[in-house]
């Protein structure tokens, strides 16, 4: 037995060319993608032939759907928080007065300054990440001395 096929239907005039103009002007490839892949579906193109098109499961293009019904245009933007979290926060206050407070006593060796930055958090760190945070600090701290 097969299941009822779903479309986009009933789209304003408004929502069609806010749909068109997010599929021309989008800033991601991402979102100009889903805003045509609405459009498509709005013109007739089954569930199916948007999988094939697309390279997508169906469950992908149907979640596409289901966001563009629940929340519009931003719905099909990609959400805040994807990828792996930072170990060592700039934005959290904590870990920059840690790793000031331990630049302070270690400021030579990085080695050593690792070692007390993982005993006093409680977590692995890499050599990069602590390069990558320093020079940001460092960077920083001198903008906003210079302010």
């Amino acid at each position: 037995m097969s299941r009822k096929k779903r479309y986009i239907e009933d789209l304003t005039a408004d929502q069609v060319s806010a749909l068109e103009n997010g599929f021309k002007y989008g800033k991601t490839h991402h979102y100009r993608s889903r805003c045509q892949c609405i459009l498509l579906s709005y013109s007739g193109k089954s569930v199916p032939e948007l999988c094939e098109f697309y390279q997508k499961s169906h469950l992908t293009i149907y979640n596409w759907f289901n966001r563009w019904e629940s929340e519009g245009l931003s719905g099909l933007e990609i959400r805040s928080g994807r990828g792996r979290k930072r170990k060592l926060d700039f934005d959290n206050s904590d870990h920059v007065k840690l790793v000031q407070q331990s630049l302070r006593l270690e400021n030579r060796n990085l080695k050593q300054l690792q070692n007390d930055l993982e005993s006093k958090l409680g977590l692995e760190l890499s050599r990069s990440s602590l390069r990558r945070f320093l020079k940001r600090l460092v960077t920083d701290t001198s903008d906003l001395e210079r302010a």
